[in-house]
């Protein structure tokens, strides 16, 4: 096939136009909002709400048109690189398939909701048109990556990400923890695209595209040499083209990819910055976690999947259950209610991890979908708990040390906040993945792929590989124990902070703020996503993806055969998951029941009881690691750059100065005195030859008469002598 056939424009259809619409709204509301926030507050957080309604309407019709037709695609020339006898045409394009239209409905209603729900949050903020500005920046940009069919496109708008991410964890800028965490964030996933860079560069040198739907086409017609060459080829004007590289290469494009992810999605060892962004708002923490930044990295490689070779899929699976199992491990010991949904965020994100590294592409994306809704609910559900602890704080004198994200200055709330009480127990009994809700189906999924890579991986002998399967069971356990403590601790005994009788705290939030969290609790619960709660198989978001398989020529595995074998383990991951999570529930009633004395003086326990707990609290040391490893050793070679400047440069520097200077003395010397003495010494010398001559020269001819008698008796004397 001609290559450049692959690369003919597509027209703009209604649908693609309609994509561009979807697209260009949080653009507007983001443009507006900076010119015009001078308006009324209130003014502006209703406008804004009603732009991404806008949004949310037109994903849905989207979605309604792709998921039970055709996707939809145009494409346009951007430029040409002209190379040799032919030219690479670089297009700009749309492609939404079944993938991107849910996800473009996820990405807006999420935002939609957190709109709305900021409207009241953040009616008292003095940035408030900032703040939604900077939500509608963020939501293009990921809206960007969703929909783009270029990797290079792609990566633009991933950046793009960073940046308005960088500016909503920063956005109490007055506060230093504020400017920290935001600046860890945006250095930490610059390490990560250093690798996606890196795969940009891999894949453009091979097929001299970046288009998505091309390189899956070329990949397919690439093959494997016996030397270990990677030979891809095509025609361009009937001309072959063919390239060659190293086989490793195909390996370092997959895991600079990887890379990519593990940053943006914050997944070991680069998950430390995930818990630091909680120092922006709680609604933007509700956004990064459910529905954009830290999704993107997941979404990403559901792109790429096809792209991707063994290797790659094994290290990301290795990754993933690593990162699931630190991150609740991590989750346990924390007291701040924020962090414990940052870390189980981290932790459900090594799930998807290992949901794709599998070969469970349709598991990881389900889990990305329903992740989005209940996540989103916990920390919209957090965030009216520390409004109202805000205003208690504000309305009351509390002890030294208070803190109103704390849970150790919490309790009794259940009765003070009924509907928050409700959503929260609702969304987290998804998150731990009790039956009827959307956590036990996509859960489910992921570990069904798990154990069906497992038994395919070894046959006939017990390998390393079932060690993922059973770090991803055990994570179950402390994901249902991490919940279970926090709601206890949370929503039970009694309020450990001083409440005033005299000015009563308004602790029911208004109604702006419990619409978005009632329709997050009930888009968590199973029977959204499935007519049989309990069957994983029977959802229709299952059912109505397309299975995608790696084109890499050469794949070692047959992922069509472990998905067909995952169903097999359905019966084991049910009974085994739901035990795992009915024992980390007991487990939490038991060490922190209302009546339990853990309970009772849970407000009195310290940051760090001792350093097997704080070496958990605090990142596992990693940060002190980086701290040791990276950054010091950044600071000693500046530290020795700096000295071999000043010592050895500059000196250097300062040598050769000095020596031209005593040279150019030596040199003015020798001018002065020699070459100018002898100047001098001659002009003095004819000076004095033409004033003798000068005196012979009277102009007297008697004189002159005189002169010459002498030397001609002179003459005449020298001649008589011969």
């Amino acid at each position: 096939m001609d290559y450049t056939a692959l690369y003919q424009p597509i027209p703009l259809s209604n649908g693609t136009l309609l994509a561009l619409l979807v697209l260009a709204i949080p653009l507007l509301n983001f443009v507006w909002l900076i010119f015009f926030r001078k308006r009324k507050v209130e003014l502006l957080g209703w406008v804004a709400s009603g732009f991404m309604l806008g949004s949310v309407l037109a994903a849905t019709l989207i979605f309604w048109w792709v998921w039970w037709g055709e996707p939809l695609h145009s494409r346009a020339l951007w430029f040409e690189i002209p190379v040799a006898r032919f030219t690479y045409p670089f297009t700009v394009g749309i492609h939404i398939d079944q993938v991107a239209a849910l996800m473009l409905v996820v990405v807006t209603f999420i935002s939609g909701l957190v709109h709305v729900f900021s409207v009241r949050y953040m009616e008292h903020d003095e940035d408030y048109a900032r703040y939604f500005a900077l939500l509608g920046l963020f939501t293009f940009a990921m809206l960007g990556i969703v929909v783009m069919d270029n990797l290079l496109l792609i990566f633009i708008f991933w950046e793009l990400v960073g940046v308005s991410s960088y500016a909503l964890i920063g956005f109490w800028h007055r506060r230093p923890a504020a400017i920290q965490a935001s600046t860890k964030a945006f250095l930490m996933n610059r390490v990560g695209d250093v690798g996606f860079i890196i795969s940009l560069l891999i894949l453009w040198s091979q097929f001299g595209t970046l288009d998505l739907q091309t390189l899956e086409y070329l990949m397919q017609q690439s093959v494997f040499t016996e030397e270990g060459v990677w030979l891809s080829y095509f025609r361009v004007n009937n001309l072959l083209i063919e390239n060659a590289a190293p086989v490793g290469w195909l390996t370092v494009a997959g895991l600079g990819l990887m890379l990519g992810a593990i940053g943006k999605s914050a997944q070991f060892p680069l998950f430390t910055w995930l818990p630091n962004a909680m120092e922006g708002p709680t609604p933007v923490s509700a956004l990064l976690h459910a529905a954009t930044m830290v999704a993107a990295g997941v979404y990403l490689l559901l792109r790429v999947f096809v792209l991707l070779d063994t290797t790659t899929l094994t290290t990301i699976a290795v990754i993933g259950s690593v990162t699931a199992l630190i991150a609740a491990i991590t989750a346990l010991v924390q007291h701040d209610i924020k962090k414990v949904l940052a870390y189980s965020t981290v932790s459900q994100l090594g799930y998807m991890m290992v949901g794709v590294g599998t070969g469970a592409y349709q598991a990881a994306f389900f889990h990305l979908v329903a992740h989005a809704s209940f996540k989103a609910g916990l920390f919209l559900s957090a965030g009216a708990i520390l409004h109202s602890m805000a205003h208690l704080q504000e309305n009351t004198s509390q002890p030294e040390g208070f803190n109103s994200q704390d849970m150790r200055w919490m309790g009794g709330l259940r009765t003070r906040m009924p509907i928050t009480f409700v959503v929260y127990v609702i969304t987290a009994a998804a998150l731990v993945g009790i039956p009827l809700f959307s956590g036990f189906l996509s859960k489910d999924a992921i570990l069904n792929g798990a154990l069906g890579w497992a038994a395919s991986q070894s046959p006939e002998v017990v390998s390393w590989h079932w060690i993922l399967p059973m770090l991803a069971f055990t994570t179950v356990l402390l994901t249902a124990l991490y919940m279970g403590r926090q709601v206890l601790l949370v929503f039970f005994g009694k309020l450990r902070a001083t409440e005033s009788t005299n000015r009563p705290v308004a602790w029911q939030p208004s109604w702006m703020m419990r619409v978005p969290l009632i329709m997050l609790a009930l888009l968590s619960f199973g029977i959204v996503y499935s007519i049989n709660p309990f069957l994983t198989d029977k959802s229709w978001l299952l059912q109505g993806l397309t299975t995608k398989l790696p084109a890499v020529p050469g794949n070692s595995l047959d992922y069509v055969k472990i998905a067909a074998e995952a169903i097999d383990w359905h019966q084991v991951t049910t009974i085994v998951a739901l035990g795992a999570s009915l024992l980390g529930l007991l487990m939490a009633y038991g060490l922190y029941r209302p009546t339990g004395k853990k309970h009772r003086l849970y407000h009195t326990q310290p940051d760090y009881q001792n350093q097997f707990i704080a070496f958990f609290a605090q990142n596992w040391y990693l940060d002190q690691l980086y701290q040791a490893v990276l950054v010091r050793s950044a600071v000693w070679l500046g530290e020795a750059g700096r000295w071999l400047d000043r010592r050895v440069v500059d000196g250097m520097l300062h040598s050769f100065t000095m020596l031209a200077v005593i040279v150019a003395h030596i040199l003015a010397w020798l001018d002065h005195t020699l070459v100018d003495g002898i100047v001098r010494g001659g002009a003095a010398s004819f000076s004095r030859l033409g004033n003798l001559v000068r005196s012979v020269q009277t102009g007297r001819v008697q004189t002159y008469l005189v002169a010459s008698l002498l030397l001609f008796i002179a003459l005449l004397y020298w001649l008589t002598q011969f």
